[in-house]
């Protein structure tokens, strides 16, 4: 028995320090209207807190009243709206001038990005039928349960002007949205017309 503890003990030992190894940081909750949650990778779910640490690969959401800002380290900011959901899937960050890589996937949920030192080239944002890459950008995402939703394009603080380029996954088009516009997808990845406004409902 002594021995089947020890066992036990040592295997538990070896997980948390596995666990704790893979529970890299990435930036931190910098705003927070409860209720939001972070599943870390093989690990449990937990409310945040702010400044809480948010680490890569976590799976985070908010609930139906909740609210969450997430600053990663290069000075990139996402923010959730209610009954969101997303995964940091791929962040690496070198420090001022360097090199690196971002790539958050969206479930689903309003979402508002603006973007960091990360070269923008190397920054992408995933939804289940489009992938959004950017350049120097402020960009709002509505997304429903079907993979379908919405994407527009803000201005900047002194009137910038941004674009995001969509890759529809089923077929292929690219899209570029420009500050002011807005652009609608369905289930399947297909493009609606280009119009004028923003999505609402995510600050």
């Amino acid at each position: 028995m002594r021995i089947l503890a020890r066992a036990v003990i040592a295997a538990a030992t070896i997980y948390a320090f596995s666990a704790a190894a893979n529970a890299e940081p990435v930036g931190n909750a910098s705003a927070l209207i409860p209720d939001a949650v972070q599943a870390v990778p093989q690990g449990t779910k937990s409310d945040l807190k702010l400044r809480d640490a948010i680490i890569r690969n976590a799976e985070l959401a908010t609930a139906d009243k909740g609210a969450l800002e997430v600053t990663f380290l290069d000075g990139s900011k996402l923010t959730m709206g209610a009954n969101s959901r997303l995964t940091v899937d791929e962040y690496v960050y070198t420090g001022p001038g360097g090199t690196g890589k971002q790539t958050v996937r969206y479930t689903k949920g309003l979402f508002r990005f603006l973007s960091g030192s990360i070269p923008k080239d190397q920054v992408k944002i995933e939804t289940p039928t489009v992938t959004i890459g950017i350049r120097g950008t402020i960009f709002r995402t509505a997304l429903l349960d079907d993979g379908s939703g919405f994407v527009s394009v803000d201005f900047g603080p002194n009137g910038e002007e941004y674009d995001v380029f969509l890759t529809s996954k089923k077929t292929g088009k690219v899209i570029t949205l420009h500050s002011g516009q807005k652009i609608g997808f369905d289930s399947l990845g297909v493009f609606e017309g280009i119009t004028d406004g923003t999505i609402e409902g995510c600050q």
